[in-house]
């Protein structure tokens, strides 16, 4: 009631005045709030930029870079810089070798085998011919799919042949069994269903009828000492000799295998050279990246769709591939070790005049593999080739 009988006494200048200084304050409390709001948006914003950078700077650290500098963490002589490999590891007793004959001999049927391989390299396209196709042949055909009466995209060889062994599965199910029996110029009619989990969806269960034209049977040379001399001449001169040659060549590469996998499995890490360990998964990525471009530039070449992603072609995030580095070189880097150790106890050394002599596969000379790897770790090869052949020379193969 008294506020009521003051509001009614005081003049309207003076109301007026008042409402104003209300005003003010409540402008001046609007305006204070507004600057706390603005920081505090501000704030988040820098802390969510700092978080982003500090994120996208943590990826470029931790990702691991590709190098093709093979040699940065090898002396000269071939060993990894800084490291005595006997104090990372516990041995193998590689002195005391028995290795199981039947783990390592080639067998006469891998060795008819590979002569198979090999002649069907060497077949001719035979065009004109009484004989009749059978399971294992190779033959050339033409052929038009269809769908329902209409022909479907990739179904038409468009005269351009197609080369097909015969039971190899190569195609869909039931398509190369039909051809069986058939000769040279037949046309034959060839029905199949395509698998309900076929890539190209459109065609997936569907019918199809192949229009097939078979255009000629692929012959094998008969294998011959003058095959032998004509064609083989750097591995052997008679039909013989060039199965020796077979046998020892694959006896050699599988006491190899036997050996690294014994080396391996009987010797234990007790820790790697970190800077050493990090620099191959940085080759290894190199040498994937490199894969990875080479393939895409024949898939152009050849007109076929190339990877859109290095992470497309290794089928995972960069991040996993590299978490996958670590497990996928510790093998390199255990042999690496136990090859030094064993040259470290034998007192073996290399020098660039052995290169030819324990390396002679090599397409490139000592002076351009050096070019190319750097010297450590040609060297480091080279080691590692006396050292095998040591292994060899001291094992009893039972």
């Amino acid at each position: 009631m008294g506020n009521q009988n003051e509001k009614t006494m005081m003049s309207k200048g003076q109301m007026k005045r008042i409402a104003r200084k209300e005003e003010v304050k409540k402008l001046k409390r609007q305006a204070q709030l507004t600057r706390v709001l603005a920081y505090s948006v501000v704030t988040l914003l820098v802390v969510g930029l700092v978080s982003l950078i500090g994120y996208s700077v943590y990826q470029n650290i931790t990702r691991i870079k590709p190098s093709s500098e093979y040699s940065e963490y090898l002396t000269e002589s071939g060993y990894i810089k800084d490291v005595t490999a006997t104090d990372y590891l516990e041995m193998a007793d590689y002195k005391n070798i028995t290795v199981p004959l039947s783990e390592i001999e080639y067998s006469d049927e891998s060795v008819e085998t590979d002569i198979t391989t090999l002649l069907e390299e060497y077949s001719t396209l035979v065009t004109e011919t009484d004989a009749l196709t059978k399971d294992g042949d190779s033959v050339n055909i033409d052929y038009v799919g269809t769908v329902d009466g209409v022909e479907f995209e990739g179904g038409n060889t468009q005269g351009a042949g197609a080369d097909l062994e015969i039971g190899s599965g190569t195609y869909i199910d039931d398509f190369e069994d039909q051809l069986i029996g058939h000769g040279v110029g037949d046309e034959v009619t060839v029905n199949v269903t395509f698998p309900t989990d076929y890539q190209d969806e459109s065609l997936a269960g569907k019918d199809a009828v192949f229009a097939v034209v078979i255009n000629g049977i692929y012959e094998l040379p008969e294998f011959t000492d003058a095959f032998v001399k004509e064609n083989l001449s750097e591995y052997a001169s008679t039909v013989e000799e060039y199965r020796e040659y077979l046998k020892d060549s694959h006896y050699e590469d599988n006491l190899t295998t036997w050996l690294d996998d014994y080396l391996l499995e009987n010797s234990s890490v007790t820790s790697y050279p970190e800077d050493y360990f990090n620099h191959l998964k940085s080759i290894k990525k190199y040498e994937d990246q490199s894969t990875y471009e080479s393939m895409n530039e024949l898939y152009a070449s050849m007109g076929y769709g190339s990877y859109s992603s290095f992470e497309e072609y290794v089928g995972m995030s960069e991040s996993k591939y590299d978490d996958g580095l670590t497990e996928g070189v510790q093998d390199q880097a255990k042999k690496t070790l136990i090859y030094q150790a064993i040259s470290e106890l034998e007192g073996v050394t290399a020098t660039a005049e052995e290169f030819s002599t324990y390396l002679p596969e090599e397409s490139d000379d000592y002076d351009k593999q050096v070019e190319q790897y750097g010297q450590g770790y040609v060297m480091q090869k080279i080691l590692n080739a006396k050292i095998l052949e040591l292994l060899k020379d001291n094992v009893s193969v039972e």
